[in-house]
Parts: C-alpha cells; sequence; structure tokens
C-alpha cells in the first residue's frame, strides 16, 4: 500500500472521529439510533445548543439545533436529539427555565404519566413548548399562588391597620375627613338642586322680563341708531371747534415770537455794530478806546490827584483860608523838625 493511500486513509478516520467528537460533545452519539423532536417558542431565553434535555433531573437528551423561522415572525424552532428507547407522551412539555441568579437556561420534559403504543410521540412529532421565569423556577407554580395569596392577607390587614374604622393614623384621618367632606357637599348640591327647584319659577319671569326689555331695546333701535348719530355729530362739532380756536391762538403765538424774535436779532445787529465802531475807532467811545496818549494823560492826572489828596491829608492847614504866608512856613519849619527827630 503506497504512502499515499495511508494518508487518505488517515486523513478519513481523523475527519470522522472528529465529526463523532464534535457531535459527542453537543450532546449526540451518532453511534446510536435517536429520535428527533420539534418544539417551538417565542422566546428561548438565549438557550444554548448541546443543552441538556431532562427528565425528572436526569439528562435523556440534548438540544441538537436552535433556528430562528424567518418566514414566521417571532417563532424560534428547537430541535431535540433523544435515544431511541427514551419515550415520551404525544402531551409531552418541553420546559425553558433560567438555570439560577448567574444567568444560563436549561431544558426539562414535563408530562403527567409514562406512555405505550401510539400514546408514545415519534421522531419528527411536534412538541408543545413553554417557558418559566425565574420565581416560579425556584419556587415552583402552587408556591407563587399561595405566597401571592399570603400576600394579599397581609396586605389586608395592614390597610385594615392603617386605614380602618378604627385607625387613628394621620392617613386613616385624613380619609374620614375627606368622605365627611365628600358628604357635606353632596347635602349641599341637593339642597341647591332644591333651591333652584323652588326659584325656577322667578327665575322664568325674571328671563321673561329681560326678554321684553331686549325685544322692547330692539323695536327702537332705529331711535337709538339716530340718537347716537346725532351725540357723535355734535361731539365732532364740538371737538371741530375746539380745535380751530386753539390753532388760531396758536398761530397768534407763533407770530408774536417771530416778532420778538425779529426784534432781538435787530438789537443784536445794533450792538454788534457798535462794537464793531468802538473797535475801529469811530465816535467818542471809540477815540477814548483807541487813543493811548488820553489813557497816559489820565493816569498822571489820577496820580496828581492822589498826591494832592495826600497832601491835603499830611497839612491841611496850607489849605485853610485867609491863613498868612508867614504861618504856613512856620508850621512847614515846625513839621520839618519833627520829622527830623523821628528820624533821629
Amino acid at each position: 500500500m503506497s504512502n499515499e493511500v495511508k494518508i487518505g486513509i488517515l486523513a478519513t478516520v481523523a475527519l470522522a472521529l472528529s465529526y463523532w467528537g464534535y457531535k459527542f460533545i453537543l450532546g449526540s452519539n451518532i453511534l446510536k439510533n435517536s429520535n428527533t423532536y420539534y418544539v417551538y417558542y417565542e422566546d428561548v431565553m438565549g438557550l444554548q445548543i448541546g443543552t441538556n434535555v431532562t427528565i425528572n433531573g436526569v439528562p435523556v437528551g440534548s438540544v441538537a439545533n436552535v433556528e430562528l423561522l424567518p418566514d414566521q415572525a417571532e417563532t424560534v424552532k428547537v430541535t431535540l436529539d433523544m435515544p431511541e428507547h427514551i419515550k415520551v407522551p404525544r402531551s409531552t412539555v418541553a420546559l425553558i427555565y433560567p438555570a439560577g441568579f448567574m444567568g444560563g437556561t436549561n431544558m426539562k420534559l414535563s408530562y403527567s404519566s409514562p406512555c405505550s403504543g401510539d400514546d408514545c410521540a415519534k421522531s419528527g412529532d411536534e412538541l408543545k413548548g413553554e417557558v418559566q421565569g425565574m420565581m416560579a423556577s425556584m419556587i415552583g407554580t402552587d408556591e407563587i399562588s399561595q405566597l401571592s395569596d399570603e400576600l394579599t392577607a397581609g396586605l389586608s390587614g395592614a390597610m385594615d391597620e392603617f386605614l380602618g374604622e378604627k385607625s387613628n393614623t394621620p392617613l386613616a384621618m385624613s380619609i374620614r375627613n375627606l368622605n365627611a367632606t365628600m358628604a357635606n357637599l353632596n347635602e349641599a348640591s341637593g339642597k341647591l338642586d332644591q333651591l333652584m327647584g323652588q326659584s325656577s319659577g322667578k327665575i322664568d319671569k325674571s328671563l321673561k322680563h329681560v326678554e321684553t326689555l331686549t325685544g322692547a331695546l330692539a323695536d327702537r333701535k332705529a331711535q337709538l341708531e339716530a340718537i347716537l348719530d346725532n351725540t357723535a355729530q355734535i361731539s365732532g362739532q364740538v371737538a371741530e371747534a375746539d380745535l380751530t380756536k386753539t390753532i388760531a391762538e396758536l398761530n397768534q403765538t407763533i407770530s408774536s415770537l417771530q416778532e420778538t424774535i425779529s426784534s432781538a436779532d435787530q438789537a443784536l445787529s445794533e450792538i454788534n455794530d457798535l462794537v464793531n465802531g468802538i473797535n475801529a475807532g469811530e465816535g467818542t467811545m471809540g477815540k477814548l478806546f483807541g487813543d493811548e496818549s488820553l489813557y497816559e494823560k489820565l493816569e498822571a492826572t489820577s496820580d496828581n490827584l492822589d498826591s494832592l489828596l495826600t497832601d491835603i491829608q499830611d497839612k491841611p492847614y496850607r489849605y485853610i483860608p485867609l491863613k498868612s504866608r508867614n504861618k504856613v512856613k512856620k508850621y512847614d519849619r515846625k513839621d520839618e523838625l519833627t520829622a527830623g527827630n523821628g528820624s533821629n
């Protein structure tokens, strides 16, 4: 036998062993006859291929395939592979339930009694599928119902304790006060209905009077419109007359203001001409402001006048009338002596 033949046989055996090992890992033994069952779900809770299928906790098969059907909305097809000697009834339920809080899912087959003959499901049949929640899988359906009854009873007792008629809690007292308020409102509504019934005749009569008055006003509509038109016309004339008078007074005031402004302009022009003339040296004031020699003469005259006044204050005897010249000289010598002694 050539080496090529040996290599081909070895490769074939290796491939067969690999395929058998893969199937064996998934829970299917190709060397044994098995039955195939199909189950349909809306949600498989993450069920994986190779998950063990158990009956009363004993593994009896595995999940061979999980497939989402493209032509059926929200439908998942699960294929179960079980040994041929394991018989299950046609009414068997394939139940998917959580493996625990850490995640994962398991599958078990549930039925009420074993089968025999035609009552057993055949390979290729469809089994009923159900999904169980975490609470139901841990406690059980009967325990959940009992727990629900106990919780209901406990809540009822607590409600009676906190909200009962004999309870003194703030919430219970508030509810009783609210009930009393509602009763008072109902009583007040009844009295209001009764009052409305007793007063209905008077109300109808008042409405009739109002209707009569409205009709009378409607009949006098033309007269009322004429009165309103006359009133509007008179008001317009009065307003127009007042406006005309006001405009005339305003025009007169504006004319007076214009005359005043013209007079002020003329006065300012004359003042301007006067100032220009003074600056040009015209007239008496112009000559006074423009002649520097006159200023010097006035300053010299002022100095002489100041000296004269000082001399009159210091030597008044010189200016006393009827004084002889000798007496004046005598006083002058006396003043000179006095001044000389003072300087020494």
